[in-house]
């Protein structure tokens, strides 16, 4: 009744319905390039134990949150005498800018400065995302001196970094993905009028989107991660494309058969319905991954979230108004493509071959799946960092200066605060604290434990010589930040030292990774109960089937943890190229999440087909035959067009962005060839009349 209603509407006021969208392009399309301006950091930290240490070293010690370093790095040529007279002369104007609270120089902290490098420490006054006027600023004092090369970085500057190569990413899919993607809607539709309206769609949702992002992000001062830069352009393009040649191809095929009128009721009964239920499975996943307590995870799940109810709402309204304001060009705009005569009885032979052999081709289609399952289980996580940008960036270059020159290759380091229970340390304290000490310092996992030191947060402080009733230590451990043995050697510390009765807080960069792995751990187990529940409540509604259901949500479950082998296998392994390294720790959440839903709308349009012949015939093997000659070139050219827009991001600049085009490209590939053209059909064939399946007390009347 809905779908009548509006497909009504529309065609008595297809005129209203492009002015009121027009207007709503223009007004929230004006604010999208302020986006950028808008986000703030990756996002990717907890409110546990780091933050805590966090806001105590700024607060009570003077270490700043969010610190910006000036890197010098000299060559042989300059003495250390020039080095150290260079190093005064940078920094002795930066001193009185406005806006610096604190500046750390390594001529006064010996820790910062060897013989061939050094660094500085500034605090700003204002936080991160801000800060951009004064980093102006103090690069302009930065002088260019022969022989001494001197760089800044910082989470703000890398930030910034962050932000500009994630725009240019997306200028990089506006110059590669769309053009191919329109080349693919013209050779599938053979004319122009209907490729362009998919197109035109796909541009104006990321506009549009990307302007309420902004202007939410301003009225009610969000932490939007700078990674909703390339969740909503790949979010917005691949579904809203998807969702308008979906629609589209139903009316050019209803139109042919009858009146303009008849042929959008159908489309909307028909098409119209299927959007409708794959964007309710869309969204079920991106809420799903709300579910972590992580800022980066909650920003982009809203942002997408807005993507898809955007994408949903123009293309069942604003495509239907395109769709029979133009109909009469698209009347004559039918030019056959090379490929389109012969399609449905290309896809229905395919059907013919596959249920001939189906236990062959469900075999087939599995060892491929499984040969993907086998480098899946190798995948390993990190959280990223300066890193994650191109080696040509200043920040980047900085940051693995001063891990170079002042960190110790596979350790990491953690800060260990102690606190009183009053406000001064009692004598028990103090032998507990000893006593907790000495055992640390025989771990296995421990390199060194030192009092942190001057340069490193204002004050000089231990057990014996406290400031402000904390004790401040620094450990070196023997791991990688972010690798199991430290992460669980951060558990089991902090777990002993509640068990002992000490005020105990854990800090540093090991603890921030080692909260972000565990929240999102602890909030898997949710996430998938979630997505699993909700997916199949609404495929059992719009099917009414038990089986379809489930068996739509292991062939989903399947392709995108072969995608996750294919990661491995470009990303972890280098097998293409590409420098072996980790899989950035969100990459895994933000494809299953958004793959999951996106691979609804192939499996909706398939066995909405399947179950209209069925309905119709009640012939398992004739729905089977109908269902994939008719969505066949549909879910590979609506595949096709997905990976258009979203591979693009492999050539961009951000390594994470990289890795989320790869995986969503890979999942859509594996999902519309060895899962809808292998083994759905198999299973469908071998299931026969249980498909359709459904217990007598769940039957509608």
């Amino acid at each position: 009744m809905v779908y009548r209603l509006l497909a009504y509407w529309i065609l008595r006021h297809p005129g209203v319905m492009l002015a009121c969208w027009t207007a709503f392009f223009i007004f929230f399309g004006s604010f999208s390039s302020q986006l950028p301006s808008v986000v703030k950091g990756p996002g990717l930290e907890t409110e546990g134990s780091y933050a805590k240490v966090q806001q105590l070293m700024n607060e009570r010690l003077g270490l700043p949150e969010d610190p910006v370093f000036v890197v010098f790095e000299r060559q042989n040529s300059v003495t250390l005498s020039e080095f150290m007279s260079v190093i005064e002369a940078t920094l002795k104007p930066i001193k009185e800018l406005k806006g610096l609270e604190s500046l750390h120089s390594p001529l006064d902290h010996q820790d910062l400065i060897l013989a061939s490098a050094a660094y500085a420490v500034l605090g700003l006054a204002e936080p991160a995302g801000q800060q951009e006027r004064i980093i102006r600023q103090i690069r302009s004092q930065l002088p260019e001196v022969s022989g001494v090369t001197i760089r800044l970085t910082g989470k703000s500057i890398v930030q910034a970094d962050v932000n500009r190569a994630s725009m240019q990413d997306f200028k990089t899919v506006e110059r590669i993905g769309i053009p191919i993607a329109f080349i693919i809607l013209l050779i599938s539709f053979g004319g122009v009028t209907y490729a362009f309206i998919p197109i035109l769609t796909g541009l104006l949702t990321v506009s549009a989107a990307m302007g309420i992002m902004a202007v939410i992000g301003r009225t009610y001062d969000l932490e939007l991660s700078n990674f909703i830069l390339n969740v909503i352009p790949m979010t917005g393009l691949a579904l809203s494309l998807d969702f308008a040649f979906i629609l589209t191809s139903r009316f050019r095929e209803e139109i042919s058969k009858g009146s303009r009128d008849a042929a959008l009721r159908a489309t909307m009964l028909t098409s119209g319905r299927a959007v409708f239920f794959s964007v309710v499975c869309v969204l079920c996943g991106l809420a799903a991954v709300a579910f972590i307590p992580v800022p980066m995870f909650e920003s982009s799940a809203l942002a997408a979230m807005i993507v898809v109810v955007l994408a949903a709402v123009i293309n069942l309204s604003l495509v239907p108004a395109l769709l029979v304001t133009a109909a009469s060009w698209l009347k004559t705009d039918r030019t056959r493509g090379m490929f389109i005569s012969r399609s449905y009885s290309l896809w229905a032979t395919w059907a013919g071959v596959v249920m001939r052999r189906p236990v062959r081709m469900l075999l087939t289609g599995g060892t491929l799946i499984a040969l993907l399952l086998i480098p899946a289980l190798r995948l390993t996580t990190s959280v990223p960092d300066a890193g994650s940008i191109p080696d040509t960036y200043e920040s980047r270059q900085a940051d693995e200066t001063i891990r170079t020159h002042f960190q110790i290759s596979g350790t990491s380091e953690t800060l260990l605060v102690l606190q009183p229970a009053g406000n001064d340390f009692s004598k028990k304290e103090r032998e507990e604290a000893y006593i907790w000490l000495s055992r640390m310092n025989k771990d296995p996992m421990v390199a060194s434990v030192k009092p942190l030191q001057s340069g490193d947060a204002g004050s000089a402080t231990d057990v014996q010589g406290k400031k402000g009733s904390l004790a401040v230590l620094k450990v070196t451990l023997k791991g990688e930040a972010g690798s199991v043995q430290v992460n669980r050697w951060l558990r089991e510390t902090e777990q002993e030292a509640n068990q002992t009765g000490l005020h105990l807080l854990l800090g540093g960069q090991a603890k921030s990774e080692q909260e972000i792995h565990d929240a999102i751990s602890s909030a898997l187990p949710r996430m998938l109960a979630f997505i699993g529940a909700t997916n199949f409540i609404v495929l059992f509604i719009a099917f009414r089937s038990i089986l379809i259901p489930l068996k739509a949500m292991v062939m989903n479950m399947l392709s995108i943890a072969a995608s996750f082998g294919v990661l491995v296998l470009i990303f972890q392994e280098g097998i293409t190229g590409f420098p072996p390294g980790f899989i950035a720790i969100m990459i895994p959440v933000f494809v299953y999440g958004l793959v999951f839903g996106v691979s609804m709308d192939y499996g909706v349009f398939l066995l909405s087909r399947m179950s209209e012949a069925f309905k119709e015939t009640g012939n398992p093997e004739m729905a089977i035959s109908r269902g994939l000659g008719a969505t066949g070139k549909l879910i590979s050219s609506a595949a096709a067009i997905m990976i258009a827009v979203t591979l693009p991001f492999a050539f961009g600049e951000v390594e994470g962005v990289k890795q989320l085009g790869v995986g969503i490209a890979a999942a859509v590939f594996i999902d519309a060839t060895l899962i809808r053209l292998l083994l759905v059909p198999s299973l469908m064939k071998l299931l026969g009349h249980m498909n359709w399946w459904v217990p007598r007390w769940l039957r509608s009347s």
